[in-house]
């Protein structure tokens, strides 16, 4: 099965997973009601009561994981039909999940930082993987970024693992806790590949490769990206300008430079902290 349409879906599908939901459907006492080691055990409980969810739930330092085993993830129609990836009872499911997440962790004391989603097709062994900031859900409660931008802030990834497959429990999975650096880095190459994807700009490009990654205090991008003549996107401009945004939207300054690199020409292009955090 291929799943590389994944990416230019991306943005369709977290528009069926915005936090719009959650904000609309949830009131918050002003006293926190949950205590931080409850958290995992509220979450299963109120996707067991009120979905008929079964999750399995695990807090690893800063970073809650919620594993969810499903029978199918992939929609019955995506071999002939590529925008139908995930099926619609899934993106259901996934939305309340999500749901149950923001009312626990705004009801709760000192929630962790991260959350990481993982949906399993056990049948198929494909595991669909939605990682989340905290403070963005808290931020789209308190109306400072609009439910648009808090979708283009999830990580998301799909991937086949065998290992997957029959997995109630989750054994499969490989706990880590989350860093706010790697997620800057993976969430702004995943803005790239979207940005490309774009109805308007996905015609004039052909995307084959973007990473990001942080090393040392540095981060680093990679792009293979062929355009048109008919173009006139300049893409290494246009990836600084994402770079730029996403640092200064999460007020992030603990880095020492940015290099961009153009896998089909070879060249590259380092940016100090000053530049691209004042960049006009």
């Amino acid at each position: 099965m291929r799943l590389k349409p994944f990416l230019k879906n991306t943005g369709k599908l977290a528009l069926y997973l915005n936090f719009l939901i959650i904000l609309t459907s949830c009131s918050f006492p002003s006293e926190p009601t949950y205590k931080q080691q409850n958290i995992p055990y509220q979450i299963e409980k109120i996707c067991k009561e009120e979905y008929n969810l079964k999750l399995v739930t695990k807090l690893f330092q800063n970073t809650l994981w919620i594993y969810a085993p499903l029978p199918r993830i992939i929609h019955k129609d995506f071999t002939i039909n590529k925008d139908k990836l995930i099926d619609e009872e899934v993106i259901d499911k996934l939305r309340n999940i999500l749901i149950t997440i923001g009312r626990v962790f705004l009801n709760a004391d000192n929630p962790p930082e991260f959350y990481c989603l993982v949906a399993t097709d056990i049948n198929l062994g494909i595991d669909y993987t939605l990682i989340g900031n905290t403070l963005d859900i808290k931020k789209s409660y308190a109306g400072s970024i609009p439910w648009p931008e808090a979708n283009r802030r999830y990580l998301i990834k799909i991937e086949v693992n065998p290992e997957g497959i029959g997995d109630e429990t989750g054994k499969h999975l490989n706990f880590y806790s989350a860093k706010m650096e790697e997620f800057l880095a993976q969430q702004i190459a995943q803005r790239i590949s979207m940005r490309f994807q774009e109805e308007g700009l996905k015609k004039y490009f052909q995307i084959e490769k973007v990473k990001g990654t942080f090393n040392e205090d540095v981060f680093m991008f990679e792009y293979a990206i062929k355009k048109t003549d008919a173009s006139k996107i300049n893409i290494e401009d246009e990836i600084i300008n994402i770079i730029s945004y996403v640092l200064n939207s999460y007020e992030f300054n603990k880095f020492l430079m940015v290099e961009i690199k153009d896998l089909i020409s070879g060249n590259k292009t380092i940016l100090s902290r000053a530049k691209i955090i004042n960049l006009p």
